[in-house]
């Protein structure tokens, strides 16, 4: 069952999420006004030897597993990654490469993130999409930057452990809108995040890198 949300509402809801107040001015915006912002990227931000040093070691590390350890090509066969492939990049710690290592995450700047996932999804994209889903538009992301202190230390461990996370955004007759989404989670016995509303479907997680027949973006 999908939202009865007319296209006129939808937009009222994205423009409404707008910020109003720049606070911090953006170097491109800037740039193509026509202004030259130097100082707002100037002097670029040099991250220290030690931490340079451990992210490199970490990218070898991870560079070495995927190459000896993941199958991209059976990855596209089965359409599914495999449970030991998704335990063995839980262990050298990849879902928490953005959390804080007072979390139990690695404290990889964005520039190493982007290497690692790069790493990564040079094997099979999918693994990248996992990777990346999950500390963008998943929990760690947002919970990072507007969490309080009691959210952080419950769920980020979690998090950086592997406990999965994403943002569930399309429906049979929804795409990349939100506003218009029709389905939502209702607690089950047990505790299993498998109830839904609407026309029966269940939302679930596969860790498969095909889309449903079910999905569109």
């Amino acid at each position: 069952m999908t939202a009865s949300v007319s296209e006129k509402q939808a937009r009222q809801v994205a423009e409404a999420a707008r910020e109003s107040e720049w606070r911090k001015p953006s170097f491109g915006k800037e740039l193509f006004l026509g202004r030259f912002r130097l100082d707002l990227i100037d002097p670029w931000p040099a991250a220290s030897q030690e931490s340079v040093a451990d992210a490199e070691a970490y990218l070898a590390k991870l560079d070495a597993y995927v190459r000896s350890e993941v199958d991209g090509a059976r990855i596209e066969r089965e359409a599914h990654i495999p449970d030991d492939v998704f335990h063995g990049l839980a262990a050298l710690g990849v879902f928490g490469m953005k959390i804080d290592k007072k979390y139990g995450g690695l404290g990889l700047s964005n520039l190493y993130y982007c290497k690692a996932l790069t790493l990564a999804g040079s094997v099979n994209p999918s693994i990248g999409a996992l990777l990346s889903a999950h500390q963008s538009i998943g929990v760690p992301q947002p919970l990072k930057l507007f969490g309080t202190d009691e959210q952080k230390q419950k769920y980020l461990p979690r998090l950086a452990g592997g406990e999965v996370s994403a943002f569930l955004l399309t429906e049979p007759d929804v795409g990349s809108d939100p506003a218009r989404l029709g389905t939502t989670a209702e607690p089950v016995e047990g505790g299993q995040p498998s109830g839904s509303n609407g026309d029966g479907r269940s939302a679930s997680t596969r860790r498969s890198p095909r889309r449903s027949r079910n999905q569109r973006c």
